[in-house]
């Protein structure tokens, strides 16, 4: 592989990371630290802690700072997804940069636990039940590689202990003001409690299920409209006997990849409800989506009409 980023906020499981990253011999990273600015002077020498370990490994280090609170407010999200916003964009500008598309996190299998379960309480498809990849590439062409996504917590804590790793506390971690907080240090352990076990090997499993019918069923969709509905002149997806018998769960993922391929943005269920409505005998023949586009009927064709 080529020269990669790896993220490191200082914290136990980033230091891990870097620390197992050089164990497997790489000399070819470019430590990347964003400081979200949300806890003053705790942040720049959390910024700075890392700038001293990229130093003490030789290794490149680029740090920049944001305005996450800001961010949030301005496009009207929440701070953690502002955050994961902010740092894809600064990941996507720094692979720009360096010419590396390879991202190193260090989300480990507690991480995944609380992804699956915070997904599955708002009613998330096999998408969101598949949590977090070990290897995932974005739309914008970034390659997010998780190589402790197996690795349990206590094993993260033995490899600090054992190499005698210095890392930085973050102090919000301990906040319940953030829902992954909550889910770590109160929903969990209620979870365990109540069930008289560990949940996250189970929740874990879960991922790995559902991920795996992910899958099949994406390769499912993609070999049916290759065979069945290859691209027409015009752009359109005729509405054959065949296209309508398909089972919900393919004719669902049908239409959610036939849109996004003709550049409809932020798909999420309801746009796919509405767009099935348009299959129904005496439905609409159009719907509004995403970015100002419509969804089209017309002689047993769909055709996406994008904003002017």
């Amino acid at each position: 592989m080529s020269a990669a980023l790896v993220a490191v906020s200082g914290g136990r499981d980033s230091v891990v990371l870097l620390h197992w990253l050089l164990s497997q011999g790489r000399r070819d990273l470019i430590v990347c630290h964003l400081n979200h600015g949300l806890r003053g002077k705790e942040s720049d020498l959390d910024a700075a802690f890392v700038r001293r370990l990229a130093k003490k490994h030789g290794l490149a280090c680029e740090i920049a700072k944001t305005d996450v609170s800001a961010l949030a407010k301005a496009r009207r999200l929440s701070l953690e997804t502002a955050a994961r916003q902010a740092r894809h964009d600064f990941f996507a500008n720094l692979a720009a940069k360096h010419g590396t598309p390879h991202v190193y996190l260090a989300h480990h299998a507690e991480d995944q636990a609380e992804t699956v379960l915070a997904n599955a309480c708002r009613g998330t498809g096999l998408a969101g039940i598949s949590g977090m990849k070990p290897e995932q590439s974005l739309e914008n062409g970034l390659v997010l590689h998780r190589p402790l996504l197996a690795w349990r917590r206590a094993v993260i804590d033995a490899c600090i202990a054992a190499h005698k790793l210095r890392f930085r506390e973050d102090s919000s971690n301990n906040s319940r003001l953030h829902r992954r907080n909550r889910l770590r240090h109160d929903i969990l352990p209620k979870l365990n409690q109540a069930l008289d076990r560990d949940v996250v090997p189970a929740l874990t499993r879960l991922a790995a299920h559902a991920a795996r019918d992910d899958d099949c069923l994406n390769a499912l969709t993609l070999e049916w409209l290759r065979v069945h509905a290859p691209d027409q002149p015009d752009g359109s997806l005729r509405l054959t006997p065949a296209f309508k018998a398909l089972h919900p769960a393919l004719l669902t993922r049908l239409l959610r990849h036939w849109l996004a391929a003709r550049g409809v943005p932020a798909l999420d269920q309801a746009h796919i409800d509405a767009a099935l409505t348009l299959l129904q005998p005496g439905g609409p023949a159009k719907i509004n989506l995403p970015g100002g586009h419509h969804l089209r009927r017309k002689a047993a064709r769909l055709f996406v009409q994008a904003a002017s």
